[in-house]
């Protein structure tokens, strides 16, 4: 039995899971499950007691079972509270399809994915440098819609555009059209000559939706909470600590390099360093026979990796309140939207 909680700093902890997406359309989709510390666990504690009297380490497939088997009563029950579960997924189906769109339009044939990839398989030089580049561009395309631009662009206009203030910021600037801050993120930092670069930038924009979900639900729209960091919440949320499962620690090591980036370019109307609010550490190695936190986010990773795999994104946000999307929270009828658009589009049937 688990009795550790975990780092004691951390406020949520975060695992990490992948769907089968075989029987659908194949490309890499990454599903995070974040627990707050402040939430309940009843519905982790009722999945478990089975287990109760096992030593072994308990397995999230195992814990399915015993979701799937839960009567109706029972599972309306759980749902109460593993609802607050936050979940985060990143699907690459959109930024992989508008690449093969690209490379369609470019050599004027339909299969021209397909065939790039042959040529690539037969270790043609021209066909691995078009698929390379095809791959860089889609994992860029992801990096857009990361949850660290997302905070970016939304406090800048929070900052510009203050509900019931002024933006002091745009009449030191000048009027007009408001522009988003420059917000670039080095591809270079995810190169890896053992992985996709689409299947790691997917899995570090779905990781680090974890931090910076948490900054962007704290945006202030009163304009006097931009004056001064110390008056901003989502300068705070973003300093807090976070743990994850191991597995992965680069990625979380590059999520703290970003969200240290992206605190330097935020903008404060008063004299103000940076060392005066350090920032809570990111644990990248937490492992989940040493913390029930961390193994109840790897339970719900799995109870959302099934409904994914199930009901697609639609299914999700239908049971958990808290869902990242590509980069921003989505509601049921947001996902349901969005998978009108993409079988209009032809992504897939």
């Amino acid at each position: 039995m688990i009795l550790r909680p975990g780092p004691e700093r951390a406020v949520s902890f975060t695992d990490d899971t992948s769907p089968d997406t075989r029987n659908t359309k194949k490309r890499h989709v990454s599903i995070h499950a974040k627990v707050r510390k402040e939430n309940p666990l009843d519905w982790y504690y009722d999945l478990i007691h089975p287990f109760r009297h096992s030593s072994a380490e308990l397995k999230s497939a195992k814990v399915l079972l015993v979701y799937l088997a839960l009567t109706p009563q029972a599972r309306v029950k759980l749902w109460d509270t593993l609802k607050e579960v936050q979940i985060n997924i990143t699907d690459s189906l959109p930024y992989v399809e508008r690449a093969k769109e690209l490379a369609k339009n470019t050599f004027k044939r339909d299969d021209a994915i397909d065939y790039i990839r042959q040529r690539a398989i037969a270790n043609d030089p021209l066909g691995k440098m078009m698929l390379e580049k095809l791959n860089n561009h889609a994992a860029e395309s992801i990096l857009l819609d990361a949850p660290s631009r997302t905070f970016s662009f939304l406090h800048a206009y929070a900052r510009e555009y203050p509900m019931g203030g002024y933006g002091l910021g745009r009449y030191i600037r000048g009027a007009g059209e408001f522009r988003p801050p420059k917000h670039e993120i080095p591809l270079e930092r995810f190169q890896s000559s053992s992985r996709s670069i689409v299947r790691t930038v997917t899995e570090w924009t779905s990781k680090s939706a974890s931090v910076f979900s948490d900054a962007i639900d704290k945006i202030p729209f009163e304009g006097f909470l931009h004056s001064h960091p110390m008056l901003d919440p989502s300068y705070r949320a973003l300093r807090k600590s976070h743990a994850f499962d191991r597995g992965n620690k680069k990625l979380v090591d590059l999520t703290d390099e970003e969200r240290r980036e992206v605190s330097r370019r935020m903008q404060y109307h008063s004299y103000w360093r940076e060392e005066e609010s350090p920032f809570e550490p990111l644990y990248g190695d937490v492992d989940s026979r040493g913390s029930f936190y961390i193994q109840a986010s790897d339970i719900a990773a799995g109870i959302a990796k099934h409904l994914f795999e199930t009901g697609g994104i639609v299914a999700v946000t239908k049971h958990f309140e808290y869902v990242m999307f590509n980069g921003k929270r989505t509601s049921s009828e947001d996902a349901h939207e969005t998978i009108l658009k993409w079988k209009k589009l032809g992504y897939f049937n």
